[in-house]
């Protein structure tokens, strides 16, 4: 048998005999595992955090986030608590659907016209067969092609109501090309499939008053960062090798969030890179602007997600998740994703504009390096003070404090 074949334990048996050591992983969690991926030999398991009292539209929420990075938990953190002095965050989500492309072969026989006529039938077709769609608020909403050549080009839209809809579509989007098959000149179809184009748009503002940018609250030295961060801003609107690096601090965020609630983070990944370039230059996603006694910010995002299907319901780990939330909307969830987007830039722009970012990055890893260290818990904190203390950072310095605290 094939390894892909072959029962999870018995794929865990010939790695092991080849030598290569594997947590033990009790048999109903491998079993479970197993129904949810292929080649199945065991399980990565990754922290979930908590935000509390991020002030989003008004409401207090709980946001779950999921990463191995104490950092980019730590900085949505901060930025949210500067964010709820100032009022919270008001976010918005523009939910119209996801997009689907059918492309298909025609011959000199096929008129695009007539074709576009169709459209209602098939827009009612699509509908009245996946009538439960319609049932939760959703369907196919809108067809629009045009034609190159020999080719011509559909676009659906889909409304996938609180699901992030992929599966739905791609089913819709299947029963509508073989529909199509049957109108003349269409000779066949070369693919109906989900498109991760940007789509779902939700933007996330704040105003800040520059006094909540100083540690005394004064307006001088508030004033002074905000410039900073709004420089910093203007330059990843421009340079692309900033942009890309802002635009990954704020991903941060959002994977932390997309991973946690079982969305799709490498589409909405995809998307968002794609937005950010939509002018023709790679752009940074947020700005960041100084009028009058206020920093304003601003990051609109592609979040296609969901708060039904897929395996949110079927996984335990993803259903905590959605415990800490209490109940939302998909809207909702897009709304709290691109505040902590927003609150994870707004803290890296402050930390360069002021003590520097790898100082309190630093820091953070530092937990992770005395774990490796071959001693005793209290030794591990002794040494873990001792590197924060002397601002000394990494294994080689971990190791050093260690042999200085036993005297060696």
């Amino acid at each position: 048998m094939k390894f892909y074949q072959l029962p999870p334990e018995e794929r865990r048996q010939f790695l092991q005999e080849d030598g290569v050591a594997l947590e033990d992983i009790p048999a109903a969690d491998l079993a479970r595992l197993d129904e949810m991926s292929e080649n199945v030999v065991g399980e990565v398991k990754f922290p979930l955090s908590c935000l509390t009292s991020a002030l989003v539209n008004g409401k207090n929420w709980r946001i779950p986030m999921t990463t191995e990075e104490a950092s980019v938990v730590a900085a949505a953190n901060h930025g949210m608590s500067v964010f709820a002095k100032a009022g919270g965050v008001k976010a918005t989500s523009q939910r119209d659907g996801i997009y689907g492309q059918i492309v298909l072969e025609v011959t000199e026989a096929f008129s695009l016209a007539d074709f576009k006529n169709k459209f209602p039938a098939y827009i009612k077709e699509a509908n009245k067969e996946f009538a439960s769609l319609i049932r939760h608020g959703g369907g196919l909403k809108d067809l629009t092609a045009r034609q190159e050549a020999d080719l011509v080009y559909l676009l659906a839209l889909v409304d996938p109501a609180e699901a992030m809809g992929a599966n739905k579509t791609n089913a819709i989007l299947e029963f509508l090309a073989q529909k199509m098959l049957a109108f003349p000149g269409v000779e066949a179809k070369l693919f109906a499939i989900l498109s991760n184009y940007p789509s779902q748009l939700t933007t996330a503002k704040v105003a800040i008053p520059v006094s909540l940018l100083s540690k005394k609250g004064d307006l001088a030295e508030g004033r002074e960062v905000a410039k900073k961060m709004a420089l910093l801003a203007k330059i990843g609107s421009s340079d692309p090798y900033r942009a890309v690096t802002n635009n990954k601090g704020i991903m941060n965020g959002v994977d932390a969030v997309m991973l946690a609630t079982g969305n799709d983070y490498r589409a909405v990944e995809a998307a968002c890179h794609a937005y950010a370039a939509k002018s023709g230059e790679y752009r940074s996603l947020s700005s960041w602007k100084l009028e009058g006694e206020n920093l304003l910010g601003q990051v609109t995002l592609p979040l296609a997600l969901g708060v039904v299907g897929g395996s949110i319901s079927s996984r335990p780990d993803i259903r905590q998740s959605y415990a800490i939330l209490g109940k939302i909307k998909a809207a909702e969830l897009a709304e709290l994703t691109a505040s902590v987007a927003l609150a994870n830039n707004f803290a890296a722009l402050n930390a360069i504009s002021t003590k520097g970012i790898q100082a309190g990055h630093m820091r953070l890893q530092s937990r992770n390096v005395v774990q490796t260290l071959p001693a005793a818990a209290e030794e591990k904190e002794a040494v873990y003070q001792m590197m924060i203390s002397q601002g000394k950072y990494g294994e080689t310095a971990a190791k050093n404090f260690l042999k200085e605290l036993r005297g060696q």
